[in-house]
């Protein structure tokens, strides 16, 4: 017997074939699994609409009132026998010519006629489903046949302590009207559907409250199912093709047989090219026109040895055939049927040869276990292909070496049907890959071979298999730094020398952000191993409780990391993702682009090279460092394409990994505590021994370097207070204080204390060095030279990510703040300041002028707030609060502030809050005078204006 449709789903590409065979009716089994009912209408489809629509309503009608009174699921079927007084079977398909779908769609209308009160009737239209047209295949008629389905699914909230009547139409051919018979019950009785008779109705009634209370429990468990079982394809395909190996190699040779690959699929045979291929027997006849074989010789660029089977009209004898066969160096080319028009004039080998060759592949030529057969089927299998199947597996004793690759289910169903002749079914599924696209077996058998000419990187897919991500689609999804399966198996290590490893690694424990480099040279050994904190073991098992759940709580998820400034939250973040890049899809949101932007993308990556949008893994989207309103822009948008889509709520899409700086991270761990961990520079009673471990290798490893590994020896030491102040006491007392290179210590130090994520460029700090231009190859080293040692004890050399520029900080923000605090006892910060924003040559330095203008703005105008992360809210920005509190702080911040307003060049936002600082301080005519000159320059700014009328306010 044939399968059923999905119960209360619409059919995609779903038929039936006439004359197979459904399962006999049946009745109510556990309510959920629904019960069939069978109507031929092999007669009553030649009726005219209104005497069909009374035929079909009344069918229709009477079972769904029975389902509903016997709170079952249910299915009746118009098309499929009924009985056997015909000579068709019971539930043989036959199918029904439908003249018009519109006629089958308007019976439900004698809902409001034949049920009794508008409560029950919109009961009815709540649990009778529209119906489904469902056609039927014949190869000896063309004319179209159709099996119409209607679902009744009367769900407990809906019927809940209701007993239902119907009163069924009947057409009356008397008077040529429809007349509703009188409103009775029905339940279902086995296959059949009776009125519940006097006798037996108040005991039904009495019995719907068990009915009742099944259902609820039914629905729970049904709900509670887990999800469809999904085959781990990659190891199960790599297991089948390699035996068990890791990698494929040489080794084994593979002989394909294969049918009609489409068009389409012809550039997914990369991985047929890079095997050891002994011989193909290939049942396309357009194969070297438009299929395999024309594919395979231009990709490979050899041409393959055609096994012509006649010679002069006479069949080669069997040592012919195995001389023909043995040219190992040449793959062999079977073709098994087809037209005579391949090169060279060879004719397809018929099946009794095709059949013996076979024969002395097994048991001649290779030995046994020294190959496996992949049956690669693309196209609708024919029978010869199912004979060459059994043939193998007889000669072979077995299905040990045997493997089938079918893209489509239907494929592989009728396939499993005819080849279970020779295979039991159980069988065929251990060694078949089913449902997997021929993309996706391309990119997963290519992670297992050897071959280095593989360019393109792979994602996961939800059959664990892999798929290919070109170059051109991952530039498409630019707001997004995706993390491949792959990522950095690119990288020659034959060419990368020891002193790039150690400098890679160096720049890491100096304090540089972690790169995908690091843990990829971490699992080859080809570096020490990077420490997992006790955050990264607390945040994977919350993010593991939110992936292994069977059903979503919501589709997006979110999981919080907060870190103090310097502390290895972003590593920890980092190891996240690198630890699950082969389970989920994961990315990096780059920082300044736009919430939409970043849902698009995030959308696309989630589906590409995915068929079906309820069942693909989800994106684990890393975020540093973004606002609560971005954040809660993006999970607005990414759950309105969620809901755009009709994705199944329950289906985990995305998982936002926040990661965000704080000065109280703890504080920020209480007040979620089921998805938010801290990651602070305290470490636990675990943690010391394992950096202190790390820090005695580090000493071995880098030697002479390892002064310059400061951050992590800061990270060993838990950031003490003590410790950092003793280090940079030591550097300040052997700095010039008179040197230009101390000057920008100085600078960078102010900027790093007070404005987050600063930065000044190499560009900027050989300019003020007065050092002259050098090619880019060595640029750096140049500036590198004219560093004293303390100096390159304290700065670090990061690399923009996205412009590649060389930029400069210090080390970590608490050695920029203690820089600071110790040089202000000889030179006030107002000092500093006013130094650097009067320098010309740095303010008006051409190259890289606008970030670095950027973050001297954000230097005297950016206040903090809680909200941000930041300990404490200010009325101006840190800096000037600072400069304040001096002797005469207050004239000195004002004086910071118009030479700032100067140097920035009259910028209006200094102007205003210039006005403010002034006003606050009761200098109300000075404050007036700014406020109008911010409003100058922007006459509509809405803060300005109330700047302005703050002004007035106070003084009057």
């Amino acid at each position: 017997s044939c399968e059923y449709r999905k119960f209360d789903q619409r059919p995609t590409n779903f038929r039936y074939v006439k004359h197979n065979s459904l399962p006999p009716e049946t009745g109510p089994e556990n309510m959920i699994v629904p019960c069939h009912e069978y109507k031929s209408l092999e007669v009553a489809h030649k009726l005219d609409s209104k005497r069909l629509k009374t035929k079909v309503a009344s069918e229709v009608l009477r079972f769904a009132c029975a389902c509903m009174n016997m709170r079952a699921n249910g299915t009746i079927h118009f098309g499929i026998m009924d009985n056997v007084k015909s000579t068709h079977r019971h539930g043989e398909i036959i199918g029904i010519p439908v003249q018009s779908q519109e006629d089958f769609v308007d019976a439900l209308d004698y809902i409001e006629k034949c049920f009794k009160g508008s409560n029950h009737q919109c009961d009815a239209r709540k649990c009778i489903r529209n119906p489904c047209f469902i056609e039927v295949l014949d190869k000896e008629n063309a004319e179209k046949t159709w099996v119409v389905e209607y679902d009744i699914v009367p769900k407990a909230s809906i019927v809940k302590g209701k007993l239902y009547s119907v009163g069924v139409p009947k057409f009356s051919e008397k008077d040529g009207k429809v007349k509703c018979e009188e409103q009775v019950p029905y339940h279902r009785v086995g296959a059949n559907t009776p009125r519940i008779s006097d006798d037996e109705l108040i005991r039904f009634i009495q019995d719907l409250r068990e009915k009742d209370q099944q259902r609820e429990e039914a629905e729970s468990s049904a709900n509670q199912t887990p999800l469809e079982f999904r085959e781990d394809q990659k190891r199960k395909l790599s297991i089948l093709l390699t035996g068990g190996k890791t990698h494929m190699d040489n080794s084994l040779f593979y002989i394909v047989v294969a049918n009609k690959i489409q068009p389409e699929d012809l550039d997914n045979i990369t991985f047929l090219v890079n095997m050891n291929l002994f011989c193909v027997f290939d049942f396309d006849p357009d194969s070297e026109t438009s299929g395999l074989y024309g594919k395979y010789k231009e990709q490979k660029a050899v041409t393959p040895h055609f096994l012509n089977d006649y010679e002069n009209n006479k069949r080669l004898e069997n040592a012919d055939l195995i001389a023909s066969l043995k040219l190992f160096d040449r793959v062999s080319w079977i073709y098994c049927n087809g037209r005579n028009n391949f090169p060279g004039n060879n004719v397809p080998c018929d099946e009794i040869t095709w059949i013996k060759i076979v024969s002395l592949i097994c048991n001649e030529i290779l030995p046994r276990n020294s190959f496996v057969v992949i049956f690669l089927f693309m196209s609708d299998v024919e029978q010869p292909l199912v004979e060459t199947f059994h043939e193998f597996y007889a000669e072979m004793n077995g299905h040990d070496c045997l493997a089938v690759i079918a893209e489509s289910k239907e494929t592989y169903r009728k396939w499993s049907s005819l080849a279970q002749v020779s295979c039991p079914i159980s069988a065929l599924k251990e060694i078949s890959i089913v449902d997997m696209p021929l993309s996706h077996v391309d990119a997963t058998v290519q992670s297992i071979q050897l071959s280095k000419n593989q360019p393109e990187r792979k994602l996961p897919v939800s059959n664990r298999g892999l798929c290919f991500l070109k170059s051109v689609d991952e530039a498409m999804l630019d707001s997004l730094e995706i993390i491949s399966v792959d990522q950095c198996d690119d990288t020659n290590l034959e060419i990368m020398s020891d002193e790039e490893i150690k400098e890679t690694e160096l720049y890491f424990y100096r304090g540089g952000k972690i790169n995908w480099i690091n843990f990829w040279l971490a699992e080859k050994h080809k570096c020490g191993n990077i420490i997992e904190r006790d955050a990264y073991k607390e945040a994977s098992t919350i993010l593991d409780d939110v992936v292994h759940r069977h059903k979503a709580v919501r589709p997006i998820e979110s999981v919080n990391i907060y870190h103090h400034p310097g502390g290895g939250g972003s590593t920890v973040a980092r190891q996240m993702l690198w630890s699950r890049k082969t389970k989920v899809r994961c990315a990096v949101v780059k920082q300044s682009k736009e919430v939409t932007i970043v849902c698009e993308h995030a959308v696309k990556l989630r589906e590409h090279d995915e068929n079906d949008k309820n069942k693909c893994l989800p994106v684990l989207l890393l975020l540093e460092d973004q606002n609560a309103d971005y954040i809660d822009d993006l999970r607005r948008h990414l759950g309105n394409v969620i809901a755009t889509k009709k994705i199944n709520q329950s289906v985990l899409c995305f998982i936002l990994l926040i990661c965000n700086r704080s000065n109280d991270p703890e504080r920020k761990c209480r007040a979620s505590p089921s998805q938010t961990v801290a990651v602070t520079h305290k470490l636990s009673d675990q943690e010391k021994p394992m950096f202190q471990t790390k820090v005695d290798q580090l000493k071995l490893e880098f030697e002479e370097d390892f002064k310059f590994i400061l951050t992590f020896v800061l990270m060993s030491k838990e950031f003490q207070p003590s410790y950092i102040k003793d280090f940079v006491k030591n550097i300040l007392d052997k700095t010039d204080h008179s040197s230009s290179i101390t000057s920008l210590i100085r600078f960078v130090a102010l900027l790093n204390c007070y404005v987050k994520d600063s930065y000044i460029s190499v560009s900027h700090c050989e300019a003020y060095l007065g050092i002259a231009n050098h090619f880019s190859g060595v640029k750096y080293h140049a500036f590198v030279d004219h560093l004293t040692d303390e100096a390159k004890l304290i700065f670090i050399h990061l690399r923009d990510s996205s412009t590649h520029i060389q930029l400069i900080r210090i080390i970590h923000p608490l050695v920029a703040k203690e820089i600071l605090t110790q040089i202000s006892t000889s030179m006030p910060q107002s000092s500093i300041a006013m130094e650097l924003i009067k320098d010309d040559v740095l303010i008006n330095h051409r190259f890289e002028r606008d970030p670095f203008l950027k973050v001297i703005t954000a230097l005297f105008i950016r206040r903090n707030r809680k909200s941000r992360g930041d300990q404490e809210d200010t009325a101006f920005s840190p800096l000037i609060e600072k400069v304040c509190t001096e002797r005469g702080g207050v004239q000195k911040a004002v004086d910071l502030m118009k030479a700032a307003f100067i140097a920035l060049g009259k910028d209006a936002y200094v102007a205003q809050q210039l006005a403010r600082l002034l006003y606050t301080n009761e200098r109300f005519e000075e404050a007036l005078e700014w406020a109008e000159e911010a409003k100058s320059l922007c006459p509509h700014d809405t803060f300005i204006l109330d700047t302005l009328g703050q002004v007035y306010k106070r003084w009057f």
